[in-house]
């Protein structure tokens, strides 16, 4: 990846001496970014183009080439990759568009593309894409004029609209950037490629994504969890509608569709996911320019009390900080500084008149009080306020302070020197207190979960067959071109891995049903067996309560008549008998993600999982801290833990048939889908057992 980003020789291949052409524009932009290295225009004309040799193919240069930038017609760049086979260039950016991303010729146009790089051994970043940028080396092999300076943020981009935006925000900002990657259609090199390259480069302190789709998540989670040296990280993924899941059989399924999968995902990669261009700037830009925060009390002056109140309730809804108690002798200091001071307590309001000096002042108190992790300094651009000294102050100040450190000069024109004279140097400025608050709560965040342990989930023995049996079963619905497998079938697969499940028995007529339930002992609850039925109430088909003899002959003819009227199509196996167990009711399932595999879901069960639409999930393998985690999240876990009186559940027996379905998930790769709808939970020491079985079969 060091020849795409830090190339020593460059031919551009396409190269015209019309500077609004693509050739003739990236050529101009590698000259004026001061490229010291070998720079080759090709063109098949040859000559001189913009003061340099051209050559008439890159097989002509004659000399070692990194990086292979290609702007010729789409119909042509096959032909060029064959070349650089040919001349033993191993790397290649290509801009030019017209593939997939247009038309069916012109995806079947990319695939021979991919398949001659392939054949050649040229890794493609591309086609189709913006290009890329190292500032410090004087590599631009874009097509814009937008330079920031050179800073510590690693940018790579799906869109090249959308990473024109974030140069345009690096250089306004004064941030700028260590590396720029833009990726198009991303045949071949992805994130994947490139995060272990960033993270080993001195010059990246944090690496920034914008991304439409992921092309390969298992490699993602592989660069990320192995990164050489861990780097925060922040990815703006857009598409949060796709309707990934509108297919799902589950309930949990539905809610937890593919674009919930992203978050989990990045979640457990301690990725910041910022849900918008705002936050992707805001979390950039902290990681950018602060130091790791430590404690998650935040210390908040200004000279506003409005936007003191404005920060402190930031601060109370931010989920990784609190404003911080502040000690009494750092009270005592600012009093002693500061004798008119508006407010002591935090937020530390020192009035509209404060001078430039009274920041001074509080700074130095607040700094050194035990329990302040970070500081937000608020200004407002009052006629008796001189933000301008203010920010003077904080930017001299700044090798003295010792912890993480955000600032808002909440206005408009009056306040803009006084931001320019902090983005110069290098104090992150908000346009309001809320961001410059978030800001560190996103900072904080990344913190303790870099920090947090990471015990590998418990494998459980798989008791009953494990594998081996649940294949047997899974066969034999593919054999018979099943794409749903029976609830008798699935709770089969759970035996085969140790869940408990209550006893039970499958019947085909009332008498049968009727000595099964007195062998089974009432109360029973006697549910249709259909392969075409997957949510059973729906349709009549499940008694609950069944209490004695003739109350299961007349269950039994009841479930069969609802569902043969209302779905005569589907095939009807019988009434399934289960014995009934008492406690609460949690869901748990599992979905299998097209790109990041398996991902399991837990909540409350029943019908209130539609009706709250709360479930909490973790991301396969998953360690024994992202199980609590998961479960600990969700108002079902305090119902569990006994809330309002209730007897405390069993949570112990939940993470055990957790650990068991996650086992069956990754032995089972057929399995797409599997849901327990509900697990009852008994009281602590009594076990839970699966009550219900829907499991679907990948297509």
């Amino acid at each position: 990846m060091k020849s795409f980003l830090s190339p020593k020789s460059v031919a551009i291949i396409g190269a015209s001496a019309d500077e609004t052409k693509l050739g003739g524009m990236l050529l101009k932009n590698m000259i004026d970014a001061g490229f010291k290295g070998g720079l080759y225009p090709v063109n098949p004309k040859g000559g001189v183009i913009q003061g340099l040799k051209a050559y008439a193919s890159v097989t002509d240069i004659g000399e070692p080439v990194d990086l292979a930038v290609i702007a010729v017609k789409n119909t042509l760049v096959v032909n060029e990759i064959e070349n650089l086979g040919k001349a033993g260039v191993k790397c290649a950016s290509i801009l030019t568009a017209g593939f997939r991303e247009e038309s069916p010729e012109g995806a079947e146009l990319e695939k021979r593309l991919l398949e001659a790089a392939k054949r050649c051994g040229v890794r493609i970043i591309g086609p189709n894409c913006f290009g890329n940028m190292n500032i410090r080396d004087g590599v631009n092999v874009t097509f814009t004029h937008i330079v920031p300076p050179a800073g510590n943020i690693a940018i790579l981009s799906q869109s090249g609209a959308l990473g024109s935006s974030i140069l345009d925000w690096s250089k306004s900002t004064k941030l700028g950037n260590s590396k720029f990657v833009t990726f198009g259609n991303k045949s071949d090199v992805d994130e994947g490629d490139l995060i272990p390259f960033l993270s080993e480069d001195p010059d990246t302190k944090v690496i920034g994504m914008y991304c439409e789709g992921i092309s390969n998540g298992a490699k993602l989670v592989e660069a990320v969890e192995n990164m050489p040296v861990k780097k925060p990280m922040v990815v703006f993924k857009s598409g949060k509608t796709e309707a990934g899941s509108a297919a799902a059989s589950s309930h949990t399924g539905s809610l937890a569709g593919s674009d919930a999968v992203n978050s989990v995902v990045f979640d457990k990669l301690n990725i910041h996911r910022a849900m918008d261009a705002d936050e992707l700037f805001d979390a950039l830009a902290v990681f950018s320019t602060c130091s790791p925060m430590k404690k998650d009390g935040i210390a908040i002056i200004t000279n506003a009390g409005g936007l003191g109140v404005m920060s402190a309730d930031a601060a109370f809804a931010a989920p990784y900080i609190e404003a911080a108690k502040l000690a009494p002798e750092t009270i005592d200091e600012i009093k002693r500084a500061l004798p008119n001071v508006a407010g002591l307590t935090n937020p530390i309001d020192i009035r509209g008149d404060a001078k430039a000096e009274h920041f001074r002042s509080a700074i130095k108190a607040v700094i050194k009080d035990a329990s302040v992790g970070g500081l937000v300094i608020m200004g407002s651009p009052l006629d008796t306020a001189d933000l301008e000294a203010i920010a003077c102050i904080i930017v001299e100040m700044r090798d003295e302070i010792p912890i993480p450190t955000t600032c808002c000069f909440a206005g408009g024109d009056k306040c803009d020197r006084a931001n320019d004279i902090l983005r110069e140097g290098r104090i992150p400025c908000y346009p309001t207190p809320d961001r410059a608050v978030r800001a560190l709560s996103i900072l904080r965040k990344y913190t303790v979960k870099k920090d947090a342990p990471r015990d590998p989930m418990k494998a459980p023995e798989a008791s009953g067959g494990g594998r081996a049996e649940s294949k047997k079963i899974i066969d034999a619905a593919i054999a018979e071109g099943r794409k749903a497998l029976s609830e008798a079938e699935g709770k089969r697969i759970f035996a085969a891995y140790g869940v408990s499940v209550p006893g039970e028995a499958t019947v085909r007529s009332a008498d049968e049903a009727v000595r099964e339930c007195d062998r089974i002992g009432y109360p029973v609850v006697m549910k249709i067996l259909s392969p075409d039925i997957a949510h059973k109430t729906d349709v009549g088909g499940v008694v609950v309560g069944v209490k004695g003899p003739d109350a299961a002959r007349e269950a039994y003819e009841k479930i069969m008549a609802s569902c043969k009227a209302a779905k005569p199509s589907a095939r009807l196996d019988g009434v399934s008998i289960q014995q009934m167990v008492f406690g609460q009711e949690v869901i748990l399932s599992m979905i299998r993600d097209k790109q990041f595999g398996p991902v399991v879901s837990f909540g409350l069960g029943g019908i209130y999982v539609e009706i709250m639409g709360e479930i909490s999930q973790a991301h396969v393998p998953m360690t024994e801290q992202q199980l609590d985690a998961m479960i600990t999240s969700t108002k079902a876990y305090k119902l569990l833990a006994g809330a309002r009186g209730l007897p405390p559940a069993d949570i112990g027996a939940v993470k055990e048939m957790i650990r068991r379905i996650v086992c069956a998930a990754v032995e089972n790769p057929e399995i797409c889908e599997l849901e327990i709808n509900p697990v009852i939970v008994g009281k602590s020491g009594e076990g839970c057992w699966a009550v219900d079985a829907l499991c679907t079969l990948s297509q």
